[in-house]
């Protein structure tokens, strides 16, 4: 019974570490894609930024192609960031919490079992220290038993 218990309680912790384990690497991987949604941000864009200020400089003047130029910057790293931000660990997780409730449920009914066992144990320790002769009196009525019927058996023979 206790090695169940001992057993149940390895698969949830095998569960839960594969659950953290899960979200790290969702992590990383949404940390990843951020980063590199930040790096071609600042590669692409400059160079974006340098040809579409020469080109709007021409027609709308310095002042506001920069303003143009920094507004699509900026709406172009927010949808990226989004997009970073939207990527969800796949089915995995969902197996892996399955697991965990399934080992949850297996130990709770396991360790139901076991305090059922104590509290028999319980009583019949109680039972044996209020009433010691009422416990051990089935264990000693064969015994007593046989050592009547032998000594009833051997006076007989003797008379």
């Amino acid at each position: 019974m206790l090695d169940q218990v001992v057993r149940h309680l390895r698969v949830l912790w095998r569960a839960d570490s594969i659950i953290a384990d899960i979200h790290l690497r969702a992590l990383a991987s949404r940390s990843r894609l951020i980063s590199l949604a930040g790096l071609i941000a600042v590669f692409g864009l400059v160079m974006l930024n340098v040809a579409g200020y020469l080109a709007l400089g021409q027609v709308w003047g310095q002042v506001w192609a920069a303003v143009a130029m920094g507004l699509l910057d900026f709406s172009l790293s927010g949808l990226l960031l989004l997009a970073g931000a939207r990527s969800k660990p796949g089915r995995e997780l969902e197996l892996a919490h399955e697991v965990r409730k399934m080992a949850l449920g297996r130990l709770e009914d396991d360790l139901s079992e076991v305090q059922a066992e104590l509290v028999g144990l319980r009583t019949s320790l109680t039972r044996l220290v209020r009433h010691p002769l009422d416990a051990a009196l089935p264990a000693l009525i064969g015994p007593l038993t046989s050592i009547v019927l032998q000594s009833l058996k051997k006076r007989r023979e003797k008379s």
